[in-house]
């Protein structure tokens, strides 16, 4: 679904990230609903890695904000970080922190 959204160019675009983000928000939000699994490890296991995918989406779209041209300056003013290695950074510790704490709990 998502990679028929501006074929042409649209790696540099924000929309792609938007559908995706939307996109597995709803999924994750459907999977809390139904519960398809019987066991509870592997309900846990899947709403982890949905919110984990969820984050990396949304956390792209913070770092193409910041990688923008149109929006050089106001990196730090519209999403907190000073430039995209900062956001990348914040990327990265999450999803790390993420995993440590699914193994953790799991």
């Amino acid at each position: 679904l998502v990679l028929f959204i501006q074929t042409d160019d649209g790696s540099s675009k924000l929309l792609r990230l938007v559908v995706a983000s939307v996109v597995s928000a709803l999924f994750l939000t459907a999977l809390a609903l139904v519960k398809p699994f019987k066991r509870f490890d592997d309900f846990y296991l899947a709403c982890t890695a949905n919110l984990l995918l969820t984050c990396c989406f949304v956390l792209g779209t913070v770092v193409q904000i910041c990688e923008s041209v149109a929006y050089e300056d106001m990196c730090d003013t519209l999403v907190g970080f000073e430039s995209a290695f900062g956001a990348s950074a914040f990327v990265i510790v999450l999803t790390v922190a993420m995993i440590a704490l699914s193994l953790v709990l799991f």
